[in-house]
């Protein structure tokens, strides 16, 4: 796998919509999210063509992704949020110029297809970290999240992870600009959980 390079303060990232083009349906959930990538990391967001754009086509957003990777003062890629039909154009997106650019990408859901190219281009990808579920958190951004990021961002060498005392189930509605100023009902969480059966190595 190649070797990612961290970022530095002032940094510009690209924004991207490789998936559902969520800015153009809640723009103040989007604007909440660039705020916090400036205010709390001091990142600069670069948004591209497709961003925004809900009628985007595939080729459209695979030209976003290419250009966001080959642009060699853009330092990471970030998606906006998910969706369900990204796996309807990545198997037509170069596997070159990914590999010869290899920079941080963060997303999940649907860009799941995305990460699984990336890999196969020997380019590892962080699972996390979208703009609107985690950078645009209603009220406040969660503090393992901003902990997790900085570490992904800029940080070097192995980190313990830990799991968080409190988790949410019921999300707040985005189509209501005032839920962005009330926070969610946390409730305890007991601990990690591990699916399947367990059994002992060695």
């Amino acid at each position: 796998m190649r070797k990612l390079q961290k970022l530095h303060k002032g940094d510009k990232v690209a924004i991207l919509s490789p998936s559902f083009a969520a800015p153009a349906v809640w723009p103040h959930v989007y604007e909440l999210g660039l705020e916090r990538l400036r205010n709390v990391f001091d990142l600069e967001p670069v948004e591209y063509p497709a961003t925004k754009k809900l009628s985007a086509t595939g080729e459209e957003r695979s030209r976003d992704l290419i250009a966001a990777f080959e642009d060699s003062n853009i330092k990471a890629v970030i998606a906006t949020l998910g969706g369900d039909d990204q796996v309807t154009y990545v198997k037509h997106l170069p596997v070159e110029v990914f590999a010869k650019n290899p920079k941080p990408f963060f997303g999940f859901s649907d860009n799941s297809h995305f990460q699984n190219h990336l890999w196969l281009a020997g380019v590892p990808s962080y699972y996390g970290g979208s703009i609107f579920t985690q950078f645009a958190m209603q009220q406040k951004m969660h503090e393992l999240t901003v902990d997790y990021l900085r570490k992904a961002f800029f940080e070097t060498g192995e980190c313990e992870l830990v799991a968080s005392t409190v988790y949410n189930d019921v999300g707040l509605n985005w189509d209501d600009p005032a839920n962005l100023h009330r926070e969610r009902l946390m409730e305890t969480n007991d601990g990690w959980h591990w699916d399947g059966a367990s059994r002992q190595l060695g």
